[in-house]
């Protein structure tokens, strides 16, 4: 099976569609459901760790009995442990939602010039210059602003020196997902080099930044809104340092680096003076290489968000809160634009006139070994690697009890998402609409395989960080 970017077909994305708005209906009952906190999630405070826990009222019950009990209380743990309501609906729900997502933007796609390859490539430069970095933006300065807030206040919160902790948990998470990618391309067996870019770029870069907020949204903000707000503000930083590497390593995975970057200058000898001026062209053309518009807008809100003077006139009453406002606004429109891009090309990108002949070659396809290969690393050493991380989290002596239950759900988390959908974004700005088309089928399928591994890898985040406890 292979998945090309061929011609579209309109019943299947409308199926797709129509099944994921239905899958919506059908968990809508469980989500008045509470959050069950299970007998592997719970702490125990005991007077020490090998206290012998208190025995239960069936403790007198007769041998049979006992069995009995035993037999099917351990069968409904392994179930509620392994499939937990809250965590398969937010689970389901947010796939759902991306999948009705890109049922509906298929279905504009159809519509003439409604979501055409011009509208597509509009989208994908607005998110790109505007949406994204105004989203980075408020996220980071609001999030440093209250981190700094709660240290003045003694309120409780995730500290700085923790919060700082994620961006190291994103580098090292992105060096072990190429290092992944390269590995399994070699053991199944992947030759066409383009099927291999669209490996590592999934392998590398995951889904970081809307799905896990869409996540800690659905599992905590209505039980346990302080811890929800607690972990958007990890989220965040590890978006400093995930953002820069995606916007300019991600272009390197995919060749998708501007050749004119580097711009020729004239040949000249040791002593001449064209040696400084080539100097300096790759000197610059390095900081544009990262100087990204999401690399400043997460920046900006650094400074903002570190810096008194400004934290004083962006938020408050200060005289910049009506621009924090706007950009706010300008934020939220991130995600929806993102998921737009991504149903455009899945189903209008190779519909386009306006494609090149060499884009047409370049087009990617992708096979069954090449999705696996994406499904093992995002689904099963990803987590494993991240689960050696908590580890050394753990062993942080100056961190407490609710800081490292909250650090470890989220390199747990972040762990175990699929594949970065901003990958679309990144082939549409470079015009390479077939590669992005490809992509997008890439995905749509990967998110909709996702859901039962993504439930079961979330409900054991909640198991081993103990978040749950922390109430």
């Amino acid at each position: 099976m292979r998945i090309s970017s061929g011609r579209r077909s309109a019943p299947v994305y409308f199926v797709v569609g129509m099944l994921s708005l239905l899958t919506v209906d059908q968990v809508h009952g469980f989500q008045h459901l509470p959050i069950r906190t299970t007998s592997s999630t719970r702490i125990h405070h005991g007077p020490s760790s090998g206290s012998r826990a208190q025995p239960s009222r069936s403790h007198a019950v007769g041998r049979t009995t006992r069995r009995s009990c035993t037999t099917s209380s351990t069968s409904a743990l392994f179930t509620i442990g392994l499939l937990d309501a809250t965590v398969a609906t937010a689970s389901i729900s947010a796939t759902a939602k991306l999948l009705s997502s890109i049922g509906l933007g298929g279905l504009a796609a159809h519509k003439q010039n409604l979501l055409d390859a011009s509208a597509i490539s509009a989208l994908s430069r607005l998110t790109y210059w505007v949406f994204q970095p105004a989203f980075l933006f408020c996220s980071v300065a609001k999030t440093v602003y209250t981190a700094n807030n709660n240290i003045a206040t003694g309120a409780a919160g995730l500290s700085l020196r923790a919060l700082w902790l994620m961006p190291a948990v994103a580098v090292v998470q992105i060096v072990m997902g190429t290092c992944i990618g390269r590995l399994l391309s070699k053991l199944f067996g992947l030759k066409d080099q383009d099927e291999i870019r669209n490996v590592h770029m999934c392998t590398t870069f995951a889904n970081s930044g809307p799905l896990p907020l869409i996540f800690a949204d659905a599992l905590f903000a209505s039980s346990y809104p302080g811890i929800q707000t607690q972990v958007a503000a990890g989220i965040s930083f590890y978006l400093l340092a995930w953002s820069p590497l995606f916007w300019t390593f991600g272009k390197m995975i995919l060749g998708t680096e501007d050749d004119e970057t580097e711009t020729k200058v004239e040949e000249g000898t040791a002593s001449s003076p064209y040696i400084g001026k080539r100097l300096m062209k790759k000197i610059s053309s390095g900081f544009a290489k990262v100087r990204s518009p999401p690399v400043i807008g997460s920046m900006t809100g650094l400074a903002v968000g570190m810096n008194p003077f400004l934290r004083e006139i962006f938020f408050g009453s200060g005289i910049a809160t009506p621009l924090y406002s706007s950009l706010q606004t300008l934020g939220t429109a991130y995600l929806p634009a993102a998921l737009l891009v991504l149903a455009g090309s899945l189903v209008g990108g190779s519909s386009s006139n306006n494609t090149s002949e060499d884009d047409n070659k370049r087009s990617t396809t992708t096979s069954a070994k090449g999705i696996g290969a994406i499904a093992t690393s995002r689904f099963l050493v990803s987590p494993l690697l991240s689960l050696l991380a908590v580890f050394w989290i753990r062993q942080l002596s100056w961190m407490d009890g609710p800081t490292k239950s909250i650090l470890t759900f989220l390199c747990l988390m972040e762990g175990c998402m699929p594949p970065a959908q901003n990958s679309v974004i990144l082939l549409q700005l470079a015009g390479r609409t077939e590669q992005a088309a490809s992509m997008a089928k890439l995905l749509t399928m990967l998110y909709a395989g996702a859901v039962l591994p993504v439930t079961i890898l979330m409900t054991a985040c909640l198991s081993i960080s103990g978040i749950l406890n922390l109430v």
